[in-house]
């Protein structure tokens, strides 16, 4: 784990997983069947509040321009995020990993004001997922601690509830 300046403007919060008995298909599958609050619940059953499509992947025939709009506890508080798919390989952040799913945290006026790449392979036992938040230079230390935080158990649920449900739904 570790913070970077990516330029004078933003920094990376960089933080790696190693996530045992869930795999990079599962992984991938999930990101096509987050579609409501109680499922969004499941991957931070404190954290996450509420989960609603804006613009769904059906209407746009795949994750790229589909948008989300979210409820999550970020610094204590709830905090409503839209968050837009995006294509990996046209957002700012470098992908190393052949699995990857990508997105930005939009302002009221659609444009990005953050991204997000998560990027993951597999390991024995398992896979090693790395997410990067691209933020801006402004933002304080106590949200990046309370990011790096909430995306250490964020991903850490995967293990608890991803490998049942793929199995039980595939």
């Amino acid at each position: 784990m570790n913070n970077k300046k990516s330029n004078s403007e933003t920094i990376d919060l960089i933080i790696e997983h190693e996530l045992s008995r869930v795999s990079p298909e599962m992984i991938d599958w999930w990101w096509d069947h987050i579609d409501n609050s109680e499922r969004y619940r499941l991957w931070h059953p404190k954290d996450h509040k509420s989960f609603e499509w804006e613009i769904s992947p059906g209407s746009v025939k795949g994750h790229v321009g589909a948008i989300h709009r979210v409820v999550e506890t970020i610094e204590g508080r709830p905090t409503t995020l839209r968050i837009r798919w995006e294509n990996p390989d046209s957002i700012p952040i470098k992908s190393e990993f052949s699995h990857k799913n990508a997105a930005s945290v939009l302002n009221h006026k659609d444009k990005p004001i953050s991204w997000v790449l998560h990027e993951y392979r597999s390991i024995p036992n398992g896979t090693l997922l790395r997410s990067t938040f691209r933020l801006s230079a402004q933002v304080t230390n106590t949200f990046i601690e309370d990011l790096r935080k909430h995306n250490i158990e964020e991903i850490g649920y995967f293990t608890e509830f991803l490998p049942r449900l793929y199995e039980e739904e595939r």
